[in-house]
C-alpha cells in the first residue's frame, strides 16, 4: 500500500466523521435512565444525576439530566477529564465475551508511547485500585457501567508511574450471572486447531462481589511440512520440515476466584486468588543420531498468586492498601546432539519466581487555594522479588540464586490555578502537577524518578497536557538472571554473508546489565467539535531520550558484530555457527513519535418489536409463573418508587401504556433473555424504538519522526528508520495506522479493524539491501446476540442469553514480503515463517444465564406530566 493509498481513504473518513449530522444530543451520553450512559462534563468533576422524563420520542433514550452537588463516587481522583467514555451500549457494541477482550478492542485508544515496554494501561475498578489485573479478567463486560479512558497523568494520583494510560471501569450496582463460553478456532491454511472452555459465576450485590473462574484451552502443533515453507540443503539430504514446529503445542488450565466485601461499615476488602498450569511442546529439528526422531523441547509451568486490596476513606482523604504474592516454576527440557562425537544429550533449565509486596497509598487535600483544594498522594510501597535457576548443559551444571528488595516513597502534588465557576476563572480549568519518587533496590542503590506537568482547558471542548519525566530503571530479575537457553538449528539471516544459516541461539539473562536513564517529554490534547456530534480528536507528541538504554539483542548487522564481537562465534570458514541474543545495554538512543486520531460514535434507532411478539412474551411471562400488574386507571400515576430501588422512566411519543421486561439486577443487563439493554417500548402514542444500537469509528495514525541508537561511544549512530535492524529482524516502520469500525443494532452486530505499517529496509553492507514491504492487516468479526432478537426468543426462549460470534483474522491473509537486491526473498523471511497462521478462522459460541426476567408495565400520563 503506497502512502498516498494510505493517506486519501483515512482522511475521508475523518472528514465524513466530522460532517456526519447527530440524531441526538450526545455531550455527555445518557440513555433511558440508565447510570452508564451519563459521563461526567468535560473540564468538570463528575457529578450524580437524577434522570428525567423525556419531553418527546427523540430524547426518550437520551433523558435530560440534572446536576447535582455530589460527586460520582466511582470516578477517578482529580479534574483531568477522560479522554472517551464508553457507554454500557457502546461497550456491547464491541461484542466481547470479557473484560480482557475488550481492552484489547480499544487497544488503539488505550496505547501509551510513553512506558518502558508500551505495556497495558493501568486498570481501576470503581475508581478504586485492584490488586491486580486478574482480579477483573474475566467479568462479563454486561456487568459494566461505563468505562473511562484517561491520560498517563492520572497514573500519578493513584501512586502510579504517568507512562501507561488509565482504564476506569465501573460496574453496576446489582449483577448476577453465569457465563459459559466455547471458542474454536483454526488457520485456512489448515495444519493446526485452538479449542478454549471458559466458566464464569460472578455475584454482585450489597454486600459485596464473588467471582468464580474456571478455563482450559488447548492448541495442536503446526509444522514446517504444512506450509510452504522451502527445502533447506544446509538440513542435509533428509527433509527436515516434519520434524521443526513453526508453532508448538500448548495446554493451559486455570481456576481462580475473587470476593469483594465491605467490612468496618466502609471499607471495600478484596482477596483474589489463582492457579495456572501449562505444558508445551515444539521440535527443532531431525536427530542425526536417532534417524527418523526429532529434537524435542518440553516446556512445563505452574504458577499460583494470592492477591488482596483495601479501599476506604477517611474524611476527604482516600487510601488503599494493596499487596499479592506470586509464585511460579517452570521446567524446559531440550535435546541437544553433538554430530561429530555422535553424542546426544538432554539440556535441563529450571526457575523458580517468587514475588510478594505492598503498597499503600493515600490521596486528599492539603490547602485550600483561590481556585479549589490543592491535592497531595502520597505512595509507601515495598517488595521482595527472588530467582532462582539452575541450567544443566551436558554434564556442566550453572545455578543462579539472585534477589531483590525495593522499597519506594512517591509523592504527587495537584496544585488549582485557575477553575471555572470559582474566585479565579480566567484561565479556564489550569491545574500544575509535580512528582517525585526515591526507590532503594538491594542490588542497585538508590533510583530517583522526577517529573511535573500542566492540564489546561482553555475552554470546555479543549483540554492540553504538558509532561515532562526523568527516570532511572534497572533491569528487571529476568533481564539479569532467567535461566540461559541454547536453541540448536535456530533459522537466523546473517547480514554480513546475505545467507540464511542455522545456529547454535542463547537466550536468557545477563547479569551485567545496568540502570538505564530516560527523559519523556509530552504534549497532547483532546477536542471535542461539536456538542450536537460525539466525536473526539486527539493528539500527542511523545519525545525519549535514553542513556544506557536496556535492548534485546537485535539481527547480526556488520554494525552489531563490530560492538559485539564476542557474541558471534564463526567458523573457519567464516560460516555463522552461533549468537548469543541475551539483552544488553547500549549507550544511548532517540525516539521521536507524534500520534492523532479520533473516536466517533453516532447512537442508532433499534426497530419495535410488533405487537404480537409483545403479547407472546407477556405470555411467556406468565407461564414462568409471572403476575402481569393491574393497568391503572385513566391519570393515575404508578407509585413513587423507593430512594434506592433503580430509575426505569418510560419511554413513548404520546403517553399510554409502557412495557419492559427486565432482569432482577438493578442496573443490570437488560435486554429480556438477551442481557445486552434494556428493551422498553411505548403503548398508546407509540414513537418508534429506543436508541439501543451504535455506529462506532477511530482511527489513529502514528508517525515515528525519530528513532536512532549509538550501541558504544566513539561509534556511528545507527538509524532504524533508515537501513538499520531492529530486534525484531527488520527495520522500524515509520507510519502506522489503526482503524477499528462498528456496527451494532437489534442484536447483529460487526467490526472490522485495519492495522497498516509503512514499509522498511535493512542495509546489509557487502552483501546487499532487504527490503520489507508495507503490509496491511483486516480482520471482521460478526457477532449475533440472540436474546435480543424478541421475534426468535418468543419461539426460541432458550436463546435468551446466547451470543454467536464468527471472526475472521488477517482475512486477505497479507504476509509479510521481503526481497534482496537479486529479488529474492532470503530462507529465513519467508512469508510462512514470519506469519505462520496466516488467516485464522474463530467461531465462539456464549450462553449468559441471568436471573428469572421481571414484568413491568407502567403508564405514562398523556399530559406528559
Amino acid at each position: 500500500m503506497t502512502r498516498k493509498a494510505f493517506s486519501i481513504p483515512f482522511l475521508l473518513a475523518t472528514a465524513a466523521a466530522v460532517v456526519t449530522p447527530a440524531q441526538a444530543q450526545h455531550a455527555p451520553p445518557a440513555t433511558g435512565g440508565d447510570p452508564s450512559q451519563t459521563a461526567p462534563p468535560q473540564g468538570s468533576a463528575p457529578a450524580a444525576v437524577q434522570p428525567a422524563l423525556p419531553a418527546d420520542d427523540e430524547a426518550a433514550d437520551e433523558d435530560e439530566i440534572v446536576i447535582v452537588g455530589q460527586r460520582d463516587p466511582n470516578a477517578v481522583i482529580g479534574d483531568i477529564p477522560p479522554e472517551n467514555t464508553l457507554s454500557s451500549r457502546d461497550i456491547r457494541a464491541y461484542g466481547a465475551s470479557s473484560i480482557a477482550e475488550l481492552l484489547d478492542a480499544v487497544g488503539a485508544q488505550t496505547h501509551s508511547s510513553r512506558g518502558r515496554d508500551m505495556g497495558p494501561p493501568v486498570v481501576l475498578l470503581n475508581g478504586k485500585r485492584i490488586s491486580g489485573f486478574r482480579e477483573i479478567r474475566d467479568l462479563p463486560p454486561e456487568a459494566i457501567l461505563r468505562m473511562d479512558i484517561l491520560p498517563e497523568e492520572v497514573a500519578l494520583k493513584y501512586g502510579y508511574r504517568a507512562d501507561q494510560r488509565v482504564v476506569n471501569i465501573v460496574l453496576r450496582p446489582r449483577f448476577r450471572s453465569t457465563a459459559a463460553r466455547l471458542d474454536g478456532e483454526f488457520p485456512t491454511e489448515g495444519g493446526r486447531v485452538g479449542e478454549t472452555a471458559d466458566v464464569t459465576r460472578l455475584m454482585i450485590g450489597d454486600n459485596g462481589r464473588t467471582t468464580l473462574n474456571a478455563h482450559v484451552e488447548g492448541s495442536s502443533a503446526l509444522t514446517e511440512s504444512e506450509r510452504d515453507i522451502a527445502f533447506d540443503p544446509t538440513a542435509g539430504s533428509a527433509d527436515p520440515r516434519d520434524f521443526r514446529t513453526l508453532i508448538g503445542s500448548r495446554r493451559l488450565g486455570r481456576v481462580g476466584g475473587t470476593v469483594n466485601r465491605t467490612l468496618f461499615g466502609d471499607v471495600s476488602s478484596t482477596l483474589d486468588g489463582q492457579i495456572e498450569a501449562s505444558e508445551g511442546r515444539s521440535l527443532l529439528g531431525p536427530s542425526v543420531i536417532a534417524i527418523g526422531d526429532p529434537l524435542r523441547r518440553d516446556t512445563d509451568s505452574l504458577s499460583a498468586r494470592l492477591g488482596g486490596a483495601l479501599n476506604g476513606q477517611k474524611d476527604k482523604w482516600r487510601w488503599s492498601l494493596t499487596g499479592a504474592y506470586d509464585i511460579a516454576r517452570a521446567v524446559t527440557r531440550t535435546d541437544r546432539e553433538d554430530a561429530a562425537l555422535l553424542t546426544a544429550s538432554r539440556d535441563r533449565s529450571r526457575s523458580l519466581s517468587q514475588t510478594a509486596g505492598a503498597d499503600f497509598v493515600a490521596n486528599g487535600p492539603f490547602a485550600e487555594l483561590p481556585a479549589g483544594p490543592a491535592n497531595l498522594t502520597v505512595r509507601l510501597g515495598a517488595d521482595r522479588r527472588d530467582l532462582d535457576g539452575r541450567t544443566r548443559r551436558g554434564t556442566t551444571v550453572t545455578a543462579s540464586d539472585l534477589g531483590r528488595t525495593r522499597g519506594s516513597a512517591a509523592l504527587n502534588v495537584d496544585l488549582p490555578v485557575s477553575r471555572r465557576n470559582k474566585d479565579f476563572a480566567a484561565l479556564g480549568n489550569l491545574s500544575l502537577n509535580a512528582n517525585a519518587e526515591v526507590e532503594n533496590l538491594s542490588d542497585f542503590g538508590t533510583l530517583t524518578t522526577v517529573g511535573g506537568g500542566i492540564f489546561w482547558s482553555p475552554v470546555n471542548p479543549l483540554n492540553l497536557i504538558a509532561s515532562v519525566t526523568r527516570e532511572e530503571g534497572a533491569p528487571s530479575l529476568q533481564q539479569l538472571g532467567d535461566p540461559v537457553l541454547v536453541t540448536p538449528n535456530a533459522r537466523i539471516f546473517d547480514y554480513t554473508t546475505g545467507q540464511t544459516v542455522q545456529v547454535d541461539a542463547t537466550t536468557g539473562g545477563n547479569p551485567a546489565l545496568d540502570a538505564d536513564k530516560r527523559t519523556v517529554w509530552k504534549l497532547g490534547g483532546t477536542f471535542k467539535p461539536s456538542s450536537k456530534v460525539d466525536l473526539d480528536l486527539r493528539a500527542d507528541y511523545t519525545r525519549t531520550r535514553i542513556d544506557n538504554p536496556l535492548a534485546r539483542f537485535p539481527g547480526p548487522t556488520a554494525a552489531i558484530e563490530a560492538a559485539f564481537p564476542e557474541r558471534f562465534t564463526r567458523d573457519s570458514g567464516g560460516r555463522l555457527v552461533a549468537v548469543d541474543f541475551r539483552p544488553v545495554n547500549y549507550d544511548r538512543s532517540a525516539r521521536d513519535e507524534f500520534r492523532w486520531g479520533f473516536n466517533f460514535t453516532k447512537p442508532l434507532r433499534t426497530a419495535r418489536p410488533s405487537q404480537s411478539t409483545m403479547q407472546q412474551l407477556r405470555d411467556q411471562f406468565v407461564r414462568q409463573g409471572g403476575t402481569l400488574p393491574t393497568r391503572p386507571a385513566a391519570g393515575d400515576r404508578s407509585p413513587a418508587p423507593a430512594a434506592d430501588a433503580p430509575q426505569h422512566p418510560p419511554v413513548g411519543g404520546g403517553g399510554g401504556e409502557v412495557v419492559a421486561f427486565e432482569h432482577g439486577n438493578e442496573g443490570g443487563p437488560r435486554a429480556w433473555g438477551g442481557g445486552m439493554g434494556r428493551m422498553r417500548f411505548g403503548g398508546g402514542g407509540g414513537g418508534g424504538g429506543a436508541f439501543g444500537g451504535r455506529l462506532q469509528l477511530s482511527a489513529y495514525h502514528t508517525i515515528t519522526l525519530k528513532d536512532e541508537v549509538r550501541i558504544r561511544p566513539g561509534l556511528p549512530t545507527l538509524d532504524y528508520l533508515d537501513g538499520e535492524a531492529s530486534e525484531g529482524g527488520g527495520g522500524r516502520p515509520r507510519h502506522r495506522v489503526d482503524v477499528d469500525a462498528g456496527y451494532f443494532n437489534n442484536g447483529l452486530g460487526a467490526r472490522l479493524s485495519l492495522n497498516w505499517q509503512s514499509g522498511t529496509r535493512v542495509d546489509g553492507g557487502t552483501s546487499g539491501t532487504l527490503e520489507f514491504d508495507p503490509l496491511a492487516k483486516v480482520s471482521l468479526n460478526l457477532f449475533a446476540n440472540l436474546g435480543e432478537r424478541l421475534d426468535l426468543i418468543v419461539r426460541r426462549p432458550w436463546l435468551r442469553g446466547t451470543q454467536v460470534r464468527l471472526s475472521v483474522d488477517n482475512i486477505f491473509d497479507e504476509k509479510q514480503r521481503v526481497r534482496n537486491a537479486a529479488g529474492l526473498t532470503p530462507v529465513n523471511y519467508q512469508p510462512d515463517l514470519l506469519d505462520p497462521q496466516g488467516r485464522t478462522v474463530r467461531i465462539s459460541l456464549r450462553k449468559l444465564f441471568l436471573p428469572r426476567p421481571q414484568f413491568i408495565q407502567r403508564t405514562r400520563p398523556r399530559d406528559g406530566g
